[in-house]
């Protein structure tokens, strides 16, 4: 159920109506009934899913919070968020590692699984790690209700697409909501609007040109090349940016407010600035738990200072950033397109953290700019290229402009 949908429209104005004539203490509930409905009509048979990775994190983090050695808790979370990420693995990439990887090796031609990827598994698991880490850092607790916990994960506004929220950010609110206020009712309504309108009107459009280049059996002239990567960059702004939009009005309409996940990222002159302005919830999340702690473990590491600047700048920064972007290549796709996107970016913000520690001059703001979308475009062909050699026919075709 796509929040563009006729369908939804349906549930929403449904469920509202319900929210509305529903008592406040009552509406935990209702998020809970109400949301699995929503990610039920997807796949019914998907629909234990989420609830089963709910209680891994939950009873998780309750065994976490059980032990005040904070070794054992450490030992404790990891085990914890690897059972949790053992359906992702399991969905996502089983038949990834077992045809592209053991293939290469291996007389393999079919899959393992064969199954189509749980709707919002990967937003599910990484909302549930980041509550496993608050309450491994006691910045939340493990004792509230299962109920509490479940409806954090499901909120329907958030679930299949972020934004990635901690515990703290939303459950507050979902416990406490505002009450609606039929005067306040436009703002969520142009906001909605605004994000159906990049959706519709632009992403979907645009959508189709783009396919059609990328659906030709022959190699496109350099202009259909051009338009098609241009054009996803515009697509894939308007769609996701555009969902955000959507989702942030939908939880206003039941006084719950979400965080913006884009701030004008295609302005930016750096491309550690479009990143820190793209998908932000996501961004922060990779920073925070996985390029943080790797690169502060190695400036702690006993033999660090006894290298050269430039190594540790490698050591500290350069090689957590370039896991971190991997990494994240990976979590958008099961792929080697997705592999080579992560290390595209890596590169890209590699380059410019050594010209910040340089201390180099600034760019020209245009020329900054340029160079800046022209690395995120790069990145993008081999996003939305299927396989890797058509990312490279893609940005390699014979451009002619007779």
């Amino acid at each position: 159920m796509l929040f563009s949908s006729p369908v939804f429209f349906v549930f929403f104005a449904i469920y509202f109506i319900v929210h509305l004539v529903t008592p406040t203490r009552y509406r935990l509930y209702l998020i809970i009934f109400g949301s699995s409905i929503f990610y039920a009509w997807w796949k019914i048979e998907y629909l234990w899913l989420p609830y089963l990775l709910m209680a891994l994190a939950y009873f998780g983090g309750k065994w976490v919070s059980n032990s005040d050695s904070k070794a054992i808790r450490k030992k404790r979370l990891l085990y914890s968020v690897a059972v949790l990420f053992l359906p992702l693995i399991i969905y996502k990439y089983l038949d990834f590692i077992y045809v592209d990887i053991f293939g290469v090796f291996l007389p393999i031609k079919d899959k393992l699984l064969n199954v189509s990827l749980p709707l919002g598994v990967s937003f599910i698991t990484f909302t549930l790690t980041a509550y496993l880490m608050d309450v491994y850092r006691k910045q939340y607790p493990s004792d509230k209700p299962i109920s509490v916990v479940l409806a954090y994960v499901l909120f329907f506004p958030h679930l299949i697409a972020g934004p990635i929220l901690h515990p703290r950010e939303l459950i507050p609110q979902l416990e406490n909501p505002r009450s609606v206020s039929f005067k306040r009712l436009l703002i969520p309504l142009a906001i909605f609007s605004v994000g159906l309108f990049k959706k519709l009107v632009i992403a979907d459009q645009i959508g189709e040109v783009v396919n059609s280049v990328y659906a030709l059996s022959v190699t496109p002239s350099g202009p259909e090349a051009l338009l098609a990567i241009f054009g996803f960059a515009a697509q894939i702004f308007c769609d996701f940016s555009g969902y955000t939009d959507m989702a942030i009005g939908l939880a206003l309409f039941i006084g719950i407010k979400l965080p913006n996940n884009f701030e004008r990222p295609y302005t930016a002159t750096s491309i550690s600035g479009l990143w820190r302005r793209w998908h932000i919830t996501l961004t922060h999340f990779l920073m925070k738990y996985v390029y943080t702690p790797l690169s502060v473990k190695a400036m702690h590491h006993p033999s660090y200072k006894r290298y050269s600047p430039l190594v540790r700048v490698f050591i500290g920064v350069i090689i957590p950033i370039n896991v971190t972007f991997l990494i994240s290549g990976v979590w958008h796709g099961a792929g080697w397109n997705f592999i080579c996107f992560g290390i595209v970016t890596g590169l890209a913000m590699t380059i410019d953290s050594l010209w910040r520690w340089k201390r180099m001059p600034k760019l020209y703001a245009p020329l900054a700019w340029s160079l800046t979308m022209v690395a995120f475009l790069v990145s993008l062909v081999f996003f939305r290229s299927p396989t890797v050699s058509q990312a490279m026919t893609m940005l390699i075709p014979p451009y002619s402009f007779n």
